[in-house]
């Protein structure tokens, strides 16, 4: 049991950091509109830079939204925007779904996560060359998250099946 309470911490904290990690890249990209001379400290070289990544096409609707739906459309917004929303879901789901549909819907998340962030790794190390420290953070903790949702889904159906064996094993007493 106290695994399963670490683990939802764990979560949490992944959660948080992937959340505030996505608030921050909304900032550099206001500041970077509205602040001529920004210089984000997550700017190291010109190859390690998510100011470049940021204002990208790729950084808006991940590059996909923008030329299906216009540039104009509500859904088109920054990758931060996303990320907070994903992000946010799966930590309500952390705290509040301990079912096994909870789980699922966390696995299913950190799935759509996972995809994500191949298409923007591929992007961001094949199309425009260079590195971001906050997307590769993220791209991470998304990886991190993947392989603890699916660890908690396995050991909450493990505990599961155990439950009903045992109820069974009373029932046939």
């Amino acid at each position: 049991k106290e695994m399963g309470k670490a683990g939802v911490a764990f979560s949490a904290l992944i959660d948080i950091g992937r959340i505030g990690l996505s608030v921050y890249s909304l900032y550099v990209k206001s500041m970077l509109g509205s602040s001529p001379g920004y210089k984000a400290h997550c700017d190291i070289s010109s190859y390690i830079t998510c100011s470049k990544t940021f204002n990208s096409s790729y950084g808006t609707g991940f590059g996909l939204i923008g030329p299906l739906l216009g540039e104009d459309h509500i859904l088109n917004q920054d990758n931060g925007v996303y990320g907070i929303i994903f992000f946010l879901m799966h930590f309500l789901l952390v705290c509040f779904a301990a079912s096994k549909l909870g789980f699922c819907l966390r696995l299913l998340n950190s799935l759509a996560l996972a995809a994500g962030s191949l298409w923007l790794a591929y992007i961001l190390f094949y199309v425009l060359k260079h590195a971001c420290i906050v997307c590769i953070a993220i791209y991470g903790l998304n990886l991190l998250a993947l392989l603890l949702d699916i660890c908690q889904l396995r050991c909450h159906s493990a505990k599961q099946k155990q439950r009903v064996a045992k109820a069974e094993k009373k029932k046939k007493k």
